[in-house]
């Protein structure tokens, strides 16, 4: 009877797998919305007949989930494993998805941000030892799912430091235009200013915040107050709201910066850096660590020195032309500081809480 049960579970969420959309058109059932690409498994690589499954939102043209998908087609090709990229529409699909490809007997499923966070705490704790459970971006808690979180702080500390290398001394006013204000946001917060303050110790600082994920009308009303308070440099860390501060950055004249990938726009050249968040580098990292042999289920947190934390211009180039604001030397003393990050010769790795800053100033 328990085996009749489970050939019903497994039938079951294979169906589901298909209804809510995506998966490798090879491995999965008829209805799959993204394939794994052109990799083709190989015998003699460590991940022959295995799978590997990331569960995201709609891809798209959306550059930070593109990367994630670049790198596991990539990965597959060198270890020989099967990729399926799951696409969700909503939170129901997350859960629906992960569950079926529990039953399909995955051997390692990750969540591609937080969105995936609640489907895979209660998958993983309904079947812990089905398979391997790993999320990006986020950080839950539960013992089975290897939760990997990056070191903002580090290419904030990048955005403040060219920030005041763009303003120059024309202000010692700076701005920024966050989410919300959170336990969790200090961090960007904190690298920001020090960042700035490494070359402008006379700085002040404006933060509002939009409340939102998505409010671009909010954000651009908040710089454009912070800029009439003298803020010639306003970072942008408003998610979808970015494009209201970039609107009105090119409408007032003030310089910003993007979030998570490379933002810069020879259409805007008032933005003139983007804090990265390189998930390309972060799945390649995590599978490389699946098939090393030493693969564990410990939390992690990664930054500059694996790659996955940096600065458009600081750690990592762009296609785009460079603000005539930064010249070659200024373009060295980036890099001078991101190497010192790299080796924690510059040590941001270890901060104080919000309250120990304040009190020491």
């Amino acid at each position: 009877m328990k085996k009749i049960l489970a050939l019903i579970l497994a039938l079951t969420l294979a169906m589901s797998l298909a209804a809510c959309g995506g998966g490798n058109s090879d491995s999965q059932p008829s209805g799959g919305q993204t394939s794994g690409g052109d990799a083709q498994p190989s015998d003699d690589l460590p991940g022959a007949g295995q799978k590997i499954a990331l569960v995201c939102d709609k891809v798209g043209t959306q550059v930070f989930l593109t990367q994630m998908v670049d790198a596991l087609n990539e990965a597959a090709e060198k270890y020989g494993f099967t990729p399926t990229v799951a696409e969700c529409a909503d939170a129901a699909a997350y859960e629906d998805n992960i569950r079926a490809l529990v039953a399909e007997e995955y051997d390692l499923i990750i969540g591609g941000s937080w969105q995936a966070g609640d489907a895979l705490n209660k998958v993983a704790t309904e079947y812990p030892d089905a398979t391997n459970y790993a999320l990006v971006d986020s950080e839950i808690d539960n013992e089975k799912v290897k939760c990997i979180s990056f070191r903002e702080q580090q290419g904030a500390y990048l955005i403040g430091l060219i920030a005041a290398l763009t303003v120059d001394g024309e202000s010692h006013m700076y701005g920024a235009v966050h989410v919300n204000e959170s336990a969790s946001s200090w961090k960007w917060r904190y690298g920001y200013m020090e960042g700035v303050l490494s070359v402008d110790p006379e700085a002040q600082f404006v933060f509002n915040y939009v409340g939102s994920y998505s409010d671009p009308a909010k954000a651009k009303e908040l710089a454009i107050q912070q800029y009439e308070q003298g803020c010639l440099f306003i970072n942008s860390a408003a998610a979808g709201g970015d494009s209201g501060t970039f609107e009105a950055a090119k409408e007032k004249g003030f310089y910003t910066s993007g979030q998570d990938v490379d933002l810069t726009d020879p259409s805007n050249p008032y933005i003139v850096t983007s804090q990265i968040k390189d998930t390309y580098h972060t799945i390649w990292n995590l599978i490389d660590e699946f098939y090393s042999g030493n693969y564990q289920i410990n939390n992690a947190t990664w930054g500059v020195a694996e790659n996955t934390v940096g600065a458009v211009y600081a750690t990592h180039e762009s296609e785009n032309p460079r603000s005539d604001r930064l010249t070659d030397d200024e373009i060295a003393q980036i890099k001078e500081a991101a190497e010192k990050l790299r080796t924690n010769e510059l040590d941001l790795i270890n901060y104080p809480t919000e309250e120990e800053y304040f009190a020491a100033r």
